[in-house]
């Protein structure tokens, strides 16, 4: 179960959909949330065969066969220009070569929240934050080039990343299917990640936690540590001081941004974010397109069903209960998925609060209801909280599931971790929930609650 310490699931979603809220100007919710955007673990993580992509380091010709086209063993000088070629560098530079250093770019087409453009010997990345009316901008510069001439508010970060403390957890998914979870310095709060690779790293006492109660860095330990980049989420009114300060210090900040995003996709496009930070773009492109491909594969199924059961989502905390909103990514899920959100009219991307009778009233016929109870827990469970529970006809039928499936036993959960960036799979579970004799699919994130 988890403990009582971090916020209940339901609670954390609609914190994190009002954080949302705050960046798109909503006003339903302005609540200044300083908890983490926590997200856990994903499952079958995809294969990672772009080999090709991370440059080889350059090797001396010889006659024994090491040539990768016919005919070109041998040739040296060309055998390291190809190496060079094969993708980003991998570790420093001397010189940029004609055409710039950066062979692999990454392409934003979902996520609404961060945009780049390629120069020679850096990458500009662009982040929109509910923190500031322009957006953020970092400048990640080839390691072994001189710094360009840059703009008094740009941050400057050093490419690929060595070592990275992260204080959220929606990104170490991405480390994990880049092959690079060995890049990884320190994470927030280790009790609540659930990535298997970066539990066992955890476990074995190779990463320590840098986050603080409030869910921010804690600075001095940071700054000792003094890693290559900090990695933090992109809200709480101390954030951007929090960047400047680690920058003076000499250690990178990064702002993460994924949870303003208002689609599956977009959230898992994040993934790209990563792979420029790592130079690893093509593995982090083909990850994506993987994700992307099976998204699309069970959204374009959903949409030739004639049946969209309602949809009930959340469940109420002291008395309010906190529902995402008609425009927000769980709704848009919801939608794909061919299901009918309770709310979709509602034209918010962040959180909505009702009080239980107005949700019985607009929901109360819902078919399914998600994100509600434990698997751990039982439909009493859910009658002990409010009994008017059992008026909702999902209750009613058994159709009650809750997104703790891969909950940890220290606090962990892979909804809010590897459904991030496996949306693929997420969507994947709510088309089986809805539609349970169409997708042949057993849910990863979800389970049901049982009588």
């Amino acid at each position: 179960m988890v403990p009582s310490a971090r916020p209940p699931l339901f609670l954390l979603s609609a914190l994190l959909l009002a954080l949302a809220a705050c960046e798109a100007g909503d006003d339903d919710t302005a609540t200044e949330a300083d908890d983490e955007s926590t997200a856990e673990q994903a499952p079958d993580d995809p294969d990672e065969s772009d080999d090709a992509d991370e440059p080889d380091e350059p090797d001396e010709p010889d006659d024994a066969g090491e040539a990768e086209e016919p005919g070109e063993a041998g040739e040296g000088a060309d055998e390291a220009e190809d190496d060079a070629a094969a993708g980003n560098p991998a570790e420093c530079v001397d010189e940029a070569p004609d055409g710039g250093v950066f062979v692999d770019e990454a392409d934003f087409r979902h996520a609404d929240h961060v945009e780049a453009t390629y120069e020679d010997t850096h990458k500009l990345l662009e982040i929109a934050t509910p923190l500031a009316d322009q957006p953020e901008r970092f400048a990640l510069v080839q390691c072994g080039l001189e710094t360009p001439e840059l703009d008094d508010d740009v941050h400057v970060i050093e490419v690929p990343v060595e070592s990275a403390v992260t204080l959220t957890t929606t990104n170490l998914p991405h480390f994990d299917a880049l092959d690079a979870v060995d890049r990884l310095a320190g994470v927030g709060e280790p009790d609540f990640v659930a990535t298997p690779s970066v539990r066992d790293r955890i476990e074995d006492g190779e990463l320590e936690g840098y986050g603080t109660a409030e869910g921010g860095p804690d600075l001095e330990r940071v700054i000792d540590l003094g890693p290559d980049l900090l990695i933090l989420d992109a809200f709480g009114e101390d954030a951007l001081e929090q960047v400047q300060r680690l920058t003076e210090a000499g250690v990178p900040a990064l702002l993460n941004g994924d949870f303003d995003e208002t689609t599956l996709l977009g959230r898992a496009e994040w993934v790209k974010v990563t792979g420029m930070l790592l130079n690893r773009e093509a593995e982090a492109e083909a990850v994506f397109d993987e994700v992307a491909a099976g998204y699309e594969e069970v959204r374009d199924h959903a949409a030739d069903l004639d049946d969209r059961p309602l949809v009930l989502a959340d469940e109420p905390f002291e008395g309010t209960w906190f529902a995402a909103g008609g425009e927000s990514f769980l709704a848009n899920g919801i939608s794909d998925a061919g299901g009918e959100y309770a709310f979709a009219d509602d034209d918010s991307t962040g959180s909505l609060e009702f009080d239980i009778e107005t949700v019985l009233d607009e929901g109360g016929d819902a078919h399914v209801w998600i994100q509600a109870g434990s698997v751990d827990g039982t439909l009493d469970d859910l009658l002990a909280v409010d009994e008017r529970f059992a008026e909702i006809r999902a209750f009613q039928e058994g159709e009650v599931w809750a997104a703790d499936a891969q909950a940890t036993p220290t606090g962990g959960n892979a909804r809010f971790e590897g459904a991030y960036l496996y949306a693929d799979e997420f969507l994947a579970d709510l088309a089986a929930i809805f539609h349970p004799d169409e997708f042949d699919h057993e849910p990863v994130f979800f389970g049901r609650v049982e009588e």
